[in-house]
């Protein structure tokens, strides 16, 4: 793998970090994110600790404990200098574990509103490094060496400009020459239109004071659920919502055919260009520094809807038989551009002949006739039902399977800690899902 030079140490302050870091006045009312246990947040602090020592991880067992906060907050929290908690900020950044935002807030009676900036770690990102040796084997499983280096070397760094990854395997045996250049080009566009490379999200989104009607309690549509409320968003979906960039620019690369073309002028030139950064770094009074460095990251939320899709393939295949495993798959393959959120409960209705234009696409699936196929989705659907049927529609139903699969690793724990009767107790009153009498457990069981 080629060592990538990378200019600048991602414990200073960089032009590869746009976001300010203004002290700011504490607020009137704490902020909440997802709720995170107690357990779960020493988790993420050992995992911190473990990638970037102690300091780090006290700004960010700060924030777990505390919520967003401003800078000036996590100096008087931490106990710690203002420009070690500054850098510490930007490791978290620099490796997608930490998103800085502003809010805006009501002021006083007769004053106009306050705009905070604010810090806020993003929990789910941060569990993800100890599953980066499980998407780099994805990588492998589809694509060639240089696409499990570029994921490798993206994993190991955070955030990368293409310009601080084409310098990185410049002196390599694959990128050299300008042929190689175009190849590891045309290998970060694939990585990108398959989703697994992004482009980062904004540097500090906006969050305005929600209006009247954003204010009230959202309902679910239909005649006999008005008086269903759905469950209002956290801050950190919000925050993240503002910043993720518009698809058509998120998963947006462009080949540019005069990279590497003329490498020496590029050299050359190299002299100007640092130059050039430090004058916008000088220049800067600790906001925005050159926006317009594009920055790509691992897209981890696609990486982890692979493991889950791979998750329940296994179950359905264990469950049933590699038949219904096959349909199941089309179904995945079929849903997947209207899959937006990772923990959604179902996937999107599908008919049969959707499906089935889908299953024929597999070696495994042109021997079946939609007869078949529909055969195996009444399988599908029946006990234990891993898919829904909603006027000759099917959709998956990712809850329930999930349920199953947590089901069974608890039963295993069971069985392998307590013994066959154990086990068998602890089935029978999961199936029953309520309070039995001693005795009854004991006939039955």
């Amino acid at each position: 793998m080629a060592h990538l030079h990378v200019t600048k140490n991602p414990t200073q302050p960089s032009s590869s970090v746009s976001h300010s870091l203004h002290s700011q006045k504490p607020k009137k009312q704490a902020l909440t994110t997802a709720m995170v246990s107690q357990y779960g947040i020493k988790y993420a602090v050992h995992i911190i600790t473990n990638h970037f020592g102690p300091l780090v991880a006290k700004v960010c067992d700060c924030l777990l404990k505390k919520g967003p906060l401003p800078l000036r907050e996590i100096v008087r929290y931490t106990e710690l200098s203002e420009t070690l908690v500054r850098n510490c900020l930007l490791v978290l950044i620099q490796h997608n574990c930490l998103q800085p935002f502003l809010l805006e807030e009501e002021g006083g009676f007769g004053e106009v509103n306050k705009v905070s900036s604010l810090y806020m770690v993003l929990f789910d990102n941060v569990l993800h490094r100890v599953r980066f040796s499980k998407f780099m084997a994805i990588v492998s499983q589809e694509f060639n060496k240089l696409c499990v280096d570029l994921i490798e070397t993206l994993l190991q760094h955070g955030r990368l400009s293409s310009e601080q990854i084409f310098d990185g395997f410049r002196d390599s045996t694959e990128g050299s020459s300008s042929g190689g250049m175009e190849a590891l080009q045309e290998n970060i566009h694939k990585l990108v239109m398959a989703r697994y490379v992004e482009r980062c999200p904004i540097s500090e989104p906006f969050l305005a004071l929600p209006s009247e009607e954003e204010a009230a309690p959202a309902r679910r549509r239909g005649a006999k659920s008005a008086k269903v409320f759905l469950e209002p968003e956290t801050l950190e979906q919000r925050v993240l919502a503002a910043a993720v960039p518009p698809e058509g620019m998120r998963f947006s690369f462009e080949l540019n055919p005069e990279i590497g073309a003329d490498r020496e002028k590029a050299e050359n030139s190299s002299t100007g260009d640092k130059r050039k950064h430090d004058a916008l770094e000088s220049g800067t009074d600790g906001g925005f520094v050159d926006k317009q460095v594009v920055l790509w990251r691992v897209n981890c939320e696609e990486f982890t809807r692979r493991l889950r899709h791979k998750i329940c393939i296994e179950i359905v295949r264990t469950r049933l038989d590699d038949e219904a495993a096959t349909v199941f798959t089309a179904m995945l393959n079929a849903s997947r551009s209207e899959e937006k959120k990772i923990k959604t409960a179902s996937s999107v209705p599908l008919s049969e002949n959707s499906i089935y234009a889908e299953v024929i696409k597999s070696e495994k699936g042109r021997n079946m006739t939609l007869d078949y196929v529909i055969s195996v989705l009444v399988g599908l659907s029946s006990s234990p039902p891993f898919v829904r049927v909603v006027d000759n529609s099917y959709s998956i139903d990712y809850k329930h399977i999930i349920e199953v699969a947590q089901t069974d690793e608890v039963e295993s724990i069971v069985y392998k800690k307590y013994g066959k009767d154990a086990y068998r107790m602890f089935r029978l009153l999961s199936k029953t899902g309520r309070f039995l009498e001693t005795d009854k457990v004991i006939s039955l069981n």
